[in-house]
């Protein structure tokens, strides 16, 4: 008889033991992150993050005159569309919503660049100034927006622009870099040190001109650019204003 008691005694601690380990089991896995469609949350955030949108790549067009066939500040090197992974080029709309535009990839610091762009700094708003940067056509040519805080409020990505009703224009900042084998520049409109209400230099404005094929066009000319046209130049760590310099351009991106 007290082999049995003992026998069923050990059975009923194992049993119990199991019970303690199936608790904690479950107690572990209802606040485990919960995976679903690329989407990351826990059982109990109610402010879960959502997926990241789709990257567009693109086709940028940069159109050296206007209409009246004024010449832009910023201009193309003459060979035509720069295109997303072709001779060096990044150009995409990313996961952000923002553009990214490199004429020349920074993994191929090194290597010679085949595409460019062009700059004309002889439009100082200080007639007085005569600083003029020398960027090289060798080195990467960068390009990036985002959201202002004084610009279009809330932010809309740029693959949701114009879409399902919402405003097919907004404000943003753009930032530029330039650069030469001893010295880099930072263009700005309306970004870092000028990204302030009061800032003289005017915003990128992006419109959404076809849902599909989706293009958009981007120029530093609209109605929340009380400075139309107007970009500071800085020291590339930004800490430094050489001036102000009216840097019209027109982009045009074109998904592919």
């Amino acid at each position: 008889m007290k082999k049995i008691i003992f026998k069923n005694y050990g059975n009923l601690i194992i049993s119990t033991l199991l019970l303690a380990l199936a608790g904690m089991s479950c107690q572990k896995t209802a606040t485990q992150p919960i995976i679903t469609s690329g989407i990351i949350a826990t059982s109990t955030d109610a402010n879960a993050r959502t997926a990241s949108l789709a990257t567009i790549s693109l086709k940028v067009t940069v159109t050296d005159a206007d209409a009246n066939n004024v010449p832009y500040n910023i201009q193309s090197d003459g060979k035509g569309v720069y295109i997303n992974g072709k001779d060096y080029v990044q150009a995409i709309i990313d996961q952000s919503g923002t553009f990214a535009f490199n004429t020349m990839s920074a993994s191929n610091s090194r290597t010679a660049a085949l595409r460019w762009v062009s700059y004309n700094f002889n439009n100082p708003v200080d007639g007085a100034n005569t600083y003029r940067p020398a960027p090289s056509n060798s080195k990467n040519y960068h390009f990036s927006t985002g959201s202002s805080t004084f610009g279009t409020q809330p932010f809309i990505p740029l693959q949701n622009l114009g879409v399902n009703a919402n405003p097919a224009t907004e404000c943003i900042y753009m930032g530029n870099g330039i650069y030469n084998s001893t010295t880099g520049w930072r263009i700005s409109f309306h970004k870092g040190y000028e990204n302030v209400a009061n800032s003289p230099t005017a915003f990128a404005v992006v419109t959404r001109t076809s849902i599909s094929p989706a293009v958009w066009t981007i120029t530093p000319v609209g109605t929340c650019s009380a400075n139309s046209n107007v970009a500071a130049l800085r020291s590339d760590d930004g800490t430094f204003l050489y001036g102000n310099y009216y840097i019209p351009f027109f982009f045009t991106l074109t998904a592919q």
